[in-house]
């Protein structure tokens, strides 16, 4: 990656820049939500395997963070609608986020 950043600074004067900058920005957004993903998600396991219900505060502060990862728009709205809805929705999601169907995430 410092490779990325180095050759991104070269680029500085570049009419492209923003266009680049921009773009490397989405894939380390991604990359930092997919890890957080995972750490969520077995925090959430845990939480269910030991009864915790929907409703508990600590559920819904899990549910809040996930609605935050993934990108804007309409993949927030549809990944919301399909496994943040209940305790079964959210016992649907999968451990790794690149199971998640196309226009839910990244």
């Amino acid at each position: 990656m410092s490779s990325v950043i180095s050759a991104l600074g070269r680029a500085k004067d570049s009419p492209f820049y923003g266009l680049l900058a921009s773009m490397y920005n989405q894939i380390e957004k991604k990359n930092s939500a997919n890890e957080s993903y995972k750490k969520i998600k077995l925090l959430l396991d845990d939480l269910l395997a030991r009864g915790y219900s929907y409703e508990s505060a600590e559920i819904q502060t899990i549910v809040e963070m996930l609605k935050e990862l993934p990108a804007y728009g309409a993949s927030t709205r549809n990944f919301t609608k399909l496994y943040l809805r209940d305790e079964y929705s959210l016992r649907k999601l999968p451990k790794n986020p690149a199971y998640i169907p196309k226009g839910h995430w990244h």
